[in-house]
C-alpha cells in the first residue's frame, strides 16, 4: 500500500483548504466566471460521462455498495481472489461511504452558497449558514472516496496516476462549472484522504498483506513434487 501517497494527498488538500478559506476562493470564482472558460463543454460532458459510468446518476450509494459486496464475496475461499484485491474493494467501498456521510453532515451544518449563487446575488458577505450546499463537494467526496483507496493499493505508477486523474478532473470540472469553491473540493479530498489513511493503517496493523507475502514466499521455496 502507498501510505505516503495518501499522506501527500492529505497535506496538499489541507493546504488548499487553508489557502481557499484565507482568501483565494472568491477571486478564483470571479476569475472563472469572467474568463470565458466557465462551464466548458469538455468538463460538463466529461463529468456527465463519469457520473453515468460510476452509477452516480442512478443511485448515490451504488458504487460503495457494489464495492463492499464484491469485497465481501471475494472473502469466500472457494474463489481464491488475491487478498490485495479483496481489501482494495472493501476499503474503497467503506471509505467512500464514510466520506459521503461526513460530507452530507458538513453540508447541512455549514450551508455555504455555491459560487454561481453568490455571483448572481453579488453579496459575498453572507454565504455561510445560508441554506446552500457547496461545502464540501459531494462529487469530489464521491470520487476521491472511491478512487484514492484504490490508488493506495495499486502496484504500478500508471495505475495510481490513472486512478487519481479522475477525481482531479472532477475537481477542475466543479470549479469550472461554478458549482464549488477551491476549499469545497479540497475539503472533500481531505476527508477522503483522512479515512483512507485510517483504513490503510488498520490494514497494515493487522498484517494481512504481510501474511500473504509470507505465504507466497513459502510456496515459492517448496521443492517441486
Amino acid at each position: 500500500m502507498r501510505h505516503r501517497l495518501v499522506i501527500v494527498v492529505a497535506l496538499v488538500a489541507a493546504i488548499l483548504v487553508a489557502v481557499g478559506l484565507a482568501g483565494v476562493d472568491y477571486p478564483l470564482a470571479r476569475w472563472v466566471h469572467g474568463s470565458g472558460i466557465e462551464n466548458l463543454a469538455f468538463f460538463r460532458h466529461g463529468l456527465e460521462a463519469l457520473d453515468l459510468l460510476f452509477g452516480l446518476t442512478i443511485w448515490y450509494w451504488l458504487a460503495s455498495t457494489v464495492f463492499v459486496i464484491l469485497g465481501a464475496i471475494a472473502l469466500l475461499p472457494v474463489l481464491r481472489v488475491p487478498r490485495r484485491l479483496m481489501l482494495a474493494l472493501l476499503v474503497a467501498g467503506l471509505v467512500q461511504f464514510a466520506s459521503l456521510q461526513t460530507m452530507i453532515q458538513l453540508k447541512g451544518y455549514f450551508g455555504r452558497l455555491r459560487p454561481h449563487e453568490v455571483l448572481d446575488s453579488g453579496d459575498w458577505n453572507a454565504i455561510w449558514h445560508a441554506g446552500g450546499g457547496s461545502f464540501p463537494s459531494g462529487h469530489c467526496a464521491f470520487y476521491f472516496g472511491l478512487l484514492l483507496p484504490l490508488a493506495a493499493f495499486a502496484v504500478r505508477p500508471l495505475q495510481r496516476a490513472l486512478l487519481l486523474a479522475t477525481p482531479i478532473f472532477v475537481v477542475m470540472a466543479r470549479i469550472d462549472m461554478s458549482k464549488h469553491f477551491l476549499s469545497d473540493v479540497s475539503m472533500s479530498a481531505l476527508i477522503a484522504a483522512t479515512y483512507t489513511l485510517l483504513a490503510t493503517w488498520l490494514v497494515r496493523a493487522s498484517g494481512v498483506l504481510d501474511r500473504d507475502s509470507c505465504k507466497a514466499l513459502q510456496s515459492a521455496a517448496r521443492p517441486n513434487d
